[in-house]
This record gives C-alpha cells, sequence and structure tokens, in this order.
C-alpha cells in the first residue's frame, strides 16, 4: 500500500511579492516626513514621491489629523497686550468653548504683577509650565506652573554677576525640555554692548549660555557662533529642539538641548514673480510635531515642513492655497488640526482648516497689539 502524501495548499500556493501601488502609498504616507526623505533612494518611483499629486493629498490628509489633541479646557491662551495710562500692558487669557467664547483672565506671578508692559512668553508651554520674561538688556526670565501656579525666578549668571554686567544685552533663544536629562532649560547669548559692530553684525562675537532647572544654574557653552539674531515670533520647540530663524543668513538655527549641538538649515524660497519678497509675512511654528516655515501674501498661503536638519533638500512644501480671503492679516499659531489661526484685518481671529479650506471666525476680538495664541496638554508637573 503506497503512503499516500497530503498536500497542503498552503504551503505550495504562490505567494506574490507584488504590493499594490495604492496600497503602497497608503502606508507611506503614515511614515514621518524624516523617513521618507531618506527611503526616496530605495525606489526610482519613490524619488518621485513629493511630485505625485495623489500621494501628496494623501500625505496632507494624514499629517494634518496625525493628532489626538483636543482644544478642551485650560488647552488654550492668549497672551493679548492693551494701551493704557502706563503704555503697552500684557495679560494672560485661558480659553474655553468650541470657539474660544468663554475667557478667563490669569493672574500672573507676584514677580510680574507690578511690571507687565513688556511681558513675553518665550517659545511655547512645555507640558504645562511657561517661561515668562521682560526687559530688554538683561531680562528677568520666570518659569511658571499653570497648574500648580509654582514660579521659579532664574539666578543670574556668572557674566550678570561681574560688574560691569550692564556692558552685556541678552538676548533668548530657545525654551524646551531635554528628555534625557528630565530637565527644563533655557538657551540664550550675551553680546558687549560695547565691541557691538552696527555696520558688520556677523563680526559681532556672543557668548552663549545655557541654563539647567536641574542644577538651577547658568553654565557657559563652548562654541563658536555668531547665530545669535532671533526674530520676534520666530522661536520653537519640538522635540527636545530648539528653533529660531536666523535672518542675517536666512536660515533657520537648530539647538539639540541634549547633546548641545546646532544645525543650521537653509529656508526654501517661497517665492511668486509678481510679489517682492520682503513684503512676504515669514513665521516658523510647531505644526503636528514638525518645523513649518509659513508665508503669506496678499492671497497666497506657503507652508513648508523640514524633514531632516542641516539638509535643505527635505524641506517638503506641503501646502500652496492660493486663495487665502483678502481681509486675512497674517498666522498668529497653528493648531493641532491641521488648522491655522490668523488675525484678520477687522482685528479678530479665525480659525483656517488646511485640508478643506473652510474658515470659521472664532470669539475673539478687538486685537489690536502683539497677539500670541499657544496650545498646551495638560500634565501636572512640578517646578
Amino acid at each position: 500500500m503506497k503512503n499516500s502524501k497530503s498536500t497542503n495548499p498552503l504551503t505550495t500556493e504562490k505567494v506574490s511579492n507584488h504590493v499594490p501601488d495604492d496600497l503602497t502609498m497608503s502606508i507611506i504616507s503614515k511614515l514621518p516626513l524624516k523617513s521618507l526623505v531618506r527611503f526616496r533612494c530605495i525606489r526610482k518611483s519613490w524619488s518621485l514621491l513629493f511630485e505625485n499629486p495623489h500621494f501628496m493629498n494623501i500625505y496632507r490628509t494624514n499629517f494634518a489629523s496625525n493628532n489626538n489633541f483636543s482644544y478642551d479646557d485650560d488647552s488654550c491662551l492668549t497672551l493679548e497686550f492693551t494701551m493704557s495710562s502706563h503704555g503697552l500692558c500684557a495679560t494672560l487669557f485661558s480659553l474655553y468653548g468650541e470657539r474660544f467664547e468663554n475667557k478667563v483672565k490669569l493672574d500672573l506671578p507676584p514677580f510680574f504683577q507690578e511690571d507687565n508692559e513688556c511681558i513675553k512668553i518665550l517659545g511655547s508651554p512645555i507640558d504645562e509650565t511657561l517661561c515668562l520674561y521682560n526687559g530688554f538688556q538683561i531680562p528677568e526670565i520666570v518659569f511658571w506652573n499653570l497648574s500648580t501656579k509654582e514660579f521659579k525666578v532664574l539666578p543670574p549668571s556668572p557674566i550678570e554677576s561681574q560688574p560691569p554686567h550692564y556692558k552685556f544685552i541678552f538676548s533668548l533663544m530657545g525654551f524646551g525640555y531635554d528628555h534625557v536629562r528630565d530637565d527644563h532649560k533655557v538657551i540664550r547669548n550675551a553680546l558687549e554692548w560695547t565691541q557691538f559692530d552696527f555696520e558688520d553684525t556677523q563680526s559681532n562675537e556672543f557668548i552663549w549660555e545655557l541654563y539647567s532647572l536641574r542644577n538651577n544654574s547658568w553654565r557657559k557653552l563652548d562654541v563658536d557662533v555668531s547665530l545669535g539674531y532671533v526674530t520676534l515670533d520666530s522661536q520653537v520647540h519640538t522635540n527636545g529642539m530648539c528653533h529660531w530663524w536666523y535672518k542675517n543668513e536666512y536660515c533657520l538655527v537648530s539647538f539639540d538641548l541634549n547633546s548641545e549641538v546646532f544645525f543650521k538649515t537653509p529656508l526654501p524660497l517661497h517665492v511668486d514673480d509678481n510679489v517682492c519678497y520682503e513684503s512676504m509675512d515669514k513665521r516658523l511654528m510647531a505644526l503636528n510635531g514638525s518645523i513649518a516655515f509659513i508665508t503669506t501674501t496678499a492671497h497666497t498661503l506657503h507652508i513648508s515642513i523640514l524633514g531632516e536638519y542641516g539638509v535643505k533638500k527635505s524641506w517638503i512644501k506641503l501646502f500652496i492655497i492660493d486663495s487665502l480671503p483678502n481681509y486675512f492679516d497674517h498666522p498668529i499659531g497653528a493648531g493641532s488640526k491641521g488648522d491655522i489661526f490668523f488675525k484678520t484685518k477687522y482685528n479678530e481671529m479665525v480659525q483656517f482648516d488646511l485640508n478643506t479650506q473652510k474658515i470659521e471666525k472664532l470669539a475673539i476680538k478687538d486685537i489690536l497689539y502683539t497677539f500670541q495664541i499657544l496650545l498646551y496638554k495638560k500634565i501636572l508637573l512640578l517646578i
């Protein structure tokens, strides 16, 4: 009697190694931009992904919706400035409601309650901690926890303690979180006023300092870089990196808070032949965890996001919107649901959905002076 061998159809059936293009696009469109930029060398067709309109539509949709954040209680703040008999006064508000129709004034730390004329927020909140500062030549800096209301005044650095300290001008470049050392940090530079060269600003020599909350002290960095002129409203923090726009060389400067390494990335050119470049509104923002360079003209919005620090070709032009309403003035913040907040020429705030291009008028009005809108996640973190 012959032994009969049973055949398992699962082991004999040929398995195709071909993955349909639509499925491939759907999968890789969910990858981080840094991975996508690097994967372009794997297949010839992938090198042209960002020129493929179908892929870009999928990627834009995934990018804009890639966040679980919601505008719930205490997750949105505005720093507003009003003119009083004593000058320009800053007020911090917490926003509530679907259209931010409810606004509650927050009491600033006692350190700033008597002198709130020049208060600014450095970067964006880290969890529930704000970095507040005021003053010009030697800013007073305070960490403030929005939940516990605890605050900490940062100590002077060794430079400030050496007379005559008034000869130095300090510029705050970034506030961020070093997740490796579990530490909040501030990076700044100092320039001796008597050595300032107004004609050749690039020749000025900066002293760089890094503050560590864990050590409660400033430390001088052993670096020789002149990337220290920051454009207002351009300081951003993402993933343990502080970023700012260095206008002199038209580039993005990134500083790794853990490795203490600087990166310099040339900014993309969003130039329309019919528009003067200098007349464009240019801003850096954190958009769904990525660094975004945003330019606006009278009717056009360009948004590029960065894939890899130091690599100019890794900027990807994600959105080009040619039909902005003529009453839009300039963007004042990036939301976390694929939206941008705009100040209008009527001194109001609107929410603009990048995917649907739907505009929603919000309850924030009478925006006359410098204005910031900030988002943060509610996590109890003592300082």
